[in-house]
Formats: structure tokens, C-alpha cells, sequence
């Protein structure tokens, strides 16, 4: 309901607060804010003001999955580590080495082994080819062995050229001999029978201004029948 200013006399609407008249203050009440309901609550569905949501707890089922997935991720890592742990232990068991540095390895399909050949007390026999005349023995050679055959190498050096090396296993191996020469020297291959082969590999050293011969052995134990 309009009133009337008391100074000036002047109506009055009835939600103002100052006469537009003389500019008195009228003494109405400000009215409420809108949308806001009694004692400064909020309808259905609104967040007053300065007031912020509170955070939602996760669920204990949520809980219950993440620490599910954490326990299989653990239990897998440590199934692994078993794991690599027992073939660790398996091979360690199926690998010997002797002292002299020559390894064998036992498997499901027969015994393997690999060392350095000895350069002391080398005989025809035992190299499976002629020793060349003169010839020194030297380190460096290797043998590897198996059920189904084995195959060694020894290394020897000689002051004589690569030519006269060549010449000598050529007439020393017999007619089932075979040979290759190259710019740097030459390899030589004879078969003995079907199960033993040798193959002897001339080069020049020149670091030392000698010949190199390395003697290659092959056995094989399987029948040829």
C-alpha cells in the first residue's frame, strides 16, 4: 500500500526506501532477497552462496575392487620373480666348469661342452691333420662337444710363407682334399670318411710377419649307414 512522505508530502511506492521528492528516507523494510526461503535456506536444488559442495567418500565396494587389483598385480610380481628364481637354480645345476675354463652343459638332448684347447704336448693324432714342420703351437684355440659329435680348433704360427704352408697340406691330406686361395691366403678341406672332416685355414699375421695356421676338426658319431 502507497504512502506519503512526512517532510515533503510527497506518495510514496510502497518498496521505496528514499522519497523522490526531497530524498528523505522513507523507514520502509528492504525487502528479502529473492529465491531465498525462511532462516536463509535455500529451495530444493540450489547451493547458497559461499557454501561449497561436500566431497562425496568413496564407496566401500569401490574400496574393495582397487585393493583386489593391487593384491593380483603383487601376487603376479612375486609369482615371476619364483619363477625366474628356479630356472636360475635349474641351469646353475646343468652347467659345470672345470678349472681349467671349460664349461659343460647337460640337457634333455645330451651334453654339450666348450673350452680352450690346450697348446702343450699336441699330437697328429689328437689335432687330426699333419702339424706343419717347425710350426709353434699357440693359445687361442677352442673345442666344443655334444652326444652327436665334437669339433676343435688349434691355432700354430711359422716363419715360412703362406705358399709353402699352402703347398704342404695339399700334398699331405690326400686326394680328397680341396683348396681355395685368396689374395691373404687360402683354407684346405679334406674329409677323412663321412664322419670326420678337416679344414685347415692359412693367413698371414703381420703383426708378427709370421703365418698363422688354424686346424679346424669336425667329428660326428651318428651312423653313415
Amino acid at each position: 500500500m502507497a504512502g506519503f512522505c512526512s517532510k515533503c508530502g510527497a506518495e510514496l511506492s510502497p518498496d521505496a526506501r528514499f522519497c523522490v521528492g526531497c530524498g528523505a528516507p522513507t523507514g520502509f523494510a528492504t525487502p528479502a532477497l529473492a529465491g531465498v526461503g525462511p532462516a536463509g535456506l535455500a529451495p530444493a536444488g540450489q547451493v547458497p552462496v559461499g557454501h561449497a559442495p561436500a566431497a562425496v567418500a568413496p564407496s566401500s565396494g569401490t574400496l574393495k575392487v582397487v585393493l583386489i587389483i593391487v593384491g593380483v598385480l603383487v601376487g603376479l610380481g612375486l609369482l615371476s620373480a619364483v619363477a625366474v628364481m628356479f630356472g636360475l637354480w635349474r641351469i646353475s645345476r646343468s652347467v659345470h666348469v672345470d678349472r681349467s675354463g671349460g664349461v659343460t652343459i647337460t640337457t634333455p638332448g645330451g651334453k654339450f661342452s666348450t673350452g680352450h684347447t690346450s697348446a702343450a704336448h699336441l699330437s697328429e693324432t689328437e689335432v687330426g691333420a699333419p702339424i706343419y714342420p717347425g710350426a709353434v703351437a699357440e693359445e687361442g684355440g677352442f673345442k666344443l662337444g655334444a652326444d652327436s659329435g665334437s669339433m676343435a680348433t688349434y691355432v700354430f704360427k711359422t716363419s715360412d710363407s703362406v705358399a709353402q704352408v699352402l703347398a704342404f697340406y695339399r700334398d699331405k691330406l690326400g686326394p680328397k682334399t680341396s683348396v681355395v686361395e685368396t689374395p691373404q691366403g687360402g683354407i684346405v678341406t679334406a674329409a677323412k670318411d663321412d664322419n670326420e672332416g678337416v679344414m685347415v685355414t692359412v693367413g698371414r699375421d703381420d703383426s708378427e710377419n709370421k703365418t698363422s695356421i688354424s686346424i679346424t676338426r669336425a667329428t660326428s658319431t651318428k651312423d653313415s649307414r
